[in-house]
């Protein structure tokens, strides 16, 4: 039986999913943009790859993330334009060589925030060359010297973009059927325990930690955020499972609660939810999308997590009421105790204890005194305050302090 690689190869990754799967068939809240323009801007530098340059989603460019990926989001909370140094295709040595060529440098010196999501090609490159080896399609190995014919980069480039964008169904026999679900097996087979693949994991670690010794080199008054790596298998059983492997190994490599870097951790919402390109529908035409990309649900929950991170690491401590009154003169009266790294608080009524809370007034005094309208003779209102601070244009919000009861005079 003579086929040519491509039939091969979509043949085989078809009958790949169906040893793996049954049959069956931007950010919510829009971040206030009112910075004055001759107010300080955050500089914020995003490094990584696909993922943290958007690859996917509608445009992409190479130069600047589209609106709806992760880093945008970011950006738009931090009000501020990112640094984009994240280069689709790039491995953990690829950021390290961009890192020391000094194209980054002079965004670094200023950095007052870093992303950095890099290793998912230290193994992905590595998979796309095992799968041209196992279908005898001659290359070099990623991370060798020799260089790639054009015949063998186009080869190579047919199975990214089948990976990325999906293939049709092909027409097979049952004999052809028989023989590439053969084909399949065995590859499932050879992947699950590859060397090559557990090697390339357990390297990302020391490389890793180079990055990080550049940056902080380089950026020395910059907060970094890592993202580690998720798995946008993990919803097909047994590709899944063999990807898992691989990807807890190199996850190996980061921590939470170290100093340096905010870990921002990805993988577990990605095990609960569908948040990549991954799809299989086989009553559609290209109905098997293997695109590892996060979609734009998969970048909004990224963006939140590395806003809910910011937010954490600039939220001042919770300010206290030390006492609250009304008078005849002053239907308020709040003495409140403000944490020295706030630079005010608000106050916070409502009709109910656990009832929804509104703004009353802004405060940057221990003591405020109010006629306010809002506030009803003969009522009882309970009353609260957050302290805030503000960050080069960004405000940020302490916890609300604990409810006091008012009987309006």
């Amino acid at each position: 039986m003579k086929t040519n690689k491509k039939r091969t190869i979509c043949s085989v990754l078809l009958l790949l999913c169906l040893l793996t799967a049954s049959l069956n068939t931007s950010l919510a809240a829009v971040y206030a943009k009112g910075a004055a323009s001759t107010e300080e801007k955050t500089t914020y530098v995003a490094f990584g790859d696909s993922i943290a340059a958007g690859y996917g989603l509608p445009g992409y460019q190479t130069q600047t993330a589209p609106a709806d990926s992760y880093q945008a989001l970011t950006a738009g909370f931090l009000q501020t334009q990112p640094h984009n140094y994240a280069v689709t295709g790039d491995n953990s040595d690829d950021c390290i060589f961009l890192l020391n060529s000094g194209e980054a440098d002079e965004s670094l010196a200023a950095a007052d925030v870093i992303t950095l999501s890099i290793g998912s090609n230290d193994l992905l490159l590595p998979f796309i060359d095992i799968l041209m080896q196992h279908f005898h399609i001659d290359a070099p190995a990623s991370g060798t010297s020799q260089e790639e014919t054009p015949e063998e980069a186009a080869k190579r480039k047919e199975i990214e973009e089948q990976l990325k964008n999906g293939f049709s169904l092909p027409q097979l026999s049952l004999s052809e059927m028989a023989e590439y679900y053969k084909q399949a097996e065995a590859l499932l087979s050879e992947l699950s325990d590859h060397a090559t693949l557990h090697a390339q994991a357990a390297a990302f670690a020391q490389k890793f930690q180079a990055i990080l010794s550049i940056l902080k080199e380089k950026a020395p008054n910059a907060e970094i955020y890592v993202t580690n790596i998720y798995n946008p298998f993990a919803f097909l059983p047994k590709i899944g499972e063999m990807a898992d492997v691989y990807i807890r190994e190199i996850n190996e490599a980061f921590a939470k609660d170290v100093p340096g870097y905010t870990l921002i951790d990805v993988y577990t919402p990605f095990q609960k939810q569908e948040l990549t390109n991954v799809h299989i529908d086989l009553t559609q035409p290209n109905g098997i999308q293997l695109d590892p990309h996060p979609s734009k649900e998969g970048h909004r929950v990224i963006g939140e997590l590395i806003v809910a991170a910011l937010k954490q690491a600039h939220a001042p401590k919770a300010a206290s009421i030390s006492s609250l009154s009304s008078s005849s003169k002053k239907k308020l009266t709040l003495k409140a105790t403000l944490p020295a790294n706030a630079d005010g608080y608000e106050i916070l009524y409502a009709p109910a204890k656990n009832g929804t809370y509104k703004r009353l007034a802004t405060a940057d005094k221990k003591t405020y005194q109010s006629n306010a309208k809002k506030l009803k003779s003969g009522k009882t209102y309970y009353v609260k305050v957050r302290s805030f601070c503000t960050v080069k244009g960004v405000t940020y919000y302490g916890k609300d302090s604990s409810a006091k009861k008012l009987a309006v005079k």
